[in-house]
């Protein structure tokens, strides 16, 4: 990944397919530089996105232009917020928070602007979907699932930063706004983004759930695409919905959870054979059909927090099944393409980021923030042990974890010394030093 970046921060967001950024896929990316250590590319891709990626407005950047707002991408907000933290958290570094601060304060308040925000719910409309289908695939004017998440997440990043530096009156402002959010999307009889007990992708301004969407323009589209093929088209499920489970926005293991799971089962060999997770229902595709690697992480980062580890071997198993896989190089997918006029297949650095996330965030399960050091490392059934040695703060952490057969053999030891054993973790205050935490668990 570090050599497809360049020294001034740029990177192509799919080789020798897009020549284009975004802000999505570049703060993706700083996730995992900063998980791996890679700080200073981090912090010049994060001062490049702030100076260059979001306007003195806070509106971002989405393949390499500006949109109109029913078309702009409301994730990259809170994307690039919670990207903020996370670097934050893991360096210590608030100077380069300080020096862009009124940047990233319209970054937060820009979501919050009336043209978006819905007349009777704390949510947010417009007519662009997370994977970039807009009125011309028949996208109807509505609320998308990751246009209320993301910025509840980035609000709540925000407000975050803001305490750190003392502005406590912005910090409670963000932090009522993604409460409100997160009520809205969860629990508004009318509006919510829950249908049939599972996620859903979008509800029109009126509150009816669209589910299906069709060409305004069929002839400008290649005839072999499915959305140009006898209906219906449906929108769900849509692999961006494991997110919330992901990054334990709601209860990974809650029924929620488990029931937007086994609604997105149905991504998995929709229209072919050899496996992968399709990035939504391939009916409503209006480019090729085919399993995506970076959307089958999604799901298995979910899975991960829901305790399922068949189903993230799986994906694991295919990832290293499929073309390009010895080399790491994953296309964007893997399907039949109709070149011309779609652009060749090429590979995407994302993937290469959510690989690094699902390993260090989730299953080494290392967590810094301000105040304390945490740490929820968990070996997938099948695994033995595993050990990692990565920056964090000003210090070196070692982390040594192995499965044991006695239940009185569990343990966790920080440089030598015992502290008190929980399968759910441990949170440390910072160490003055470099640390060696061994844990022993079932």
């Amino acid at each position: 990944m570090q050599a497809t970046i360049s020294a001034s921060g740029r990177s192509d967001a799919s080789y020798w397919q897009y020549n284009l950024e975004w802000t999505r896929d570049q703060a993706m990316i700083v996730q995992a530089l900063v998980f791996s250590g890679q700080w200073q590319l981090a912090r010049t891709m994060l001062e490049r996105m702030l100076t260059e990626f979001v306007t003195a407005e806070g509106d971002t950047v989405d393949s390499s232009r500006q949109r109109p707002p029913a078309e702009v991408e409301l994730d990259q907000n809170g994307i690039l917020l919670h990207t903020l933290q996370f670097y934050c958290d893991w360096t210590g570094d608030l100077e380069l928070i300080r020096r862009h601060w009124p940047r990233i304060c319209a970054t937060a308040d820009f979501p919050l602007r009336p043209v978006f925000r819905h007349p009777e719910a704390f949510l947010f409309h417009n007519q662009r979907e997370f994977w970039e289908r807009h009125s011309l695939y028949g996208i109807a004017d509505g609320m998308e699932l990751m246009y209320q998440f993301y910025p509840a997440v980035g609000l709540r990043s925000a407000a975050h930063l803001a305490e750190l530096l003392g502005e406590q009156a912005r910090a409670r402002r963000w932090q009522e706004a993604a409460a409100a959010i997160t009520q809205a999307m969860l629990f508004d009889p009318k509006y919510r983004m829950i249908e049939n007990g599972h996620f859903i992708k979008r509800r029109r301004v009126n509150g009816e759930v669209q589910s299906e969407t069709i060409l305004r323009e069929p002839e400008s589209f290649p005839a072999s695409i499915p959305l140009r093929q006898p209906g219906p088209h449906f929108l769900d499920p849509d692999a961006a919905a494991a997110l919330p489970i992901a990054l334990e926005f709601i209860a990974p293991r809650g029924e929620l959870a488990q029931k937007t799971l086994a609604h997105l089962e149905g991504l998995w060999n929709t229209n072919w054979t050899f496996g992968g997770y399709g990035r939504y229902h391939y009916t409503s595709e209006p480019d090729s059909p085919g399993p995506w690697p970076f959307a089958s992480l999604f799901i298995a980062r979910a899975y991960f927090e829901a305790g399922n580890d068949e189903k993230v071997w799986r994906v694991l198993k295919w990832m290293l099944d499929v073309p390009g896989s010895k080399a790491g190089t994953w296309f964007e997918f893997y399907g039949p393409r109709p070149i011309p006029p779609c652009p060749q297949v090429g590979i995407i650095p994302w993937t290469w980021a959510e690989v690094l996330i699902f390993f260090i965030h989730h299953l080494l399960g290392i967590r810094p923030s301000a105040p304390h050091l945490r740490l929820r490392p968990r070996l997938l059934e099948g695994m033995n042990r595993m050990e990692t040695e990565l920056r964090v703060r000003n210090i070196r952490l070692k982390l040594n974890l192995e499965r044991v057969q006695d239940g009185h053999a569990q343990g966790f030891w920080m440089n030598g010394q015992p502290r008190a054993f929980s399968p759910e973790g441990i949170t440390l205050p910072w160490p003055e030093g470099d640390v060696v935490v061994e844990m022993k668990t079932l």
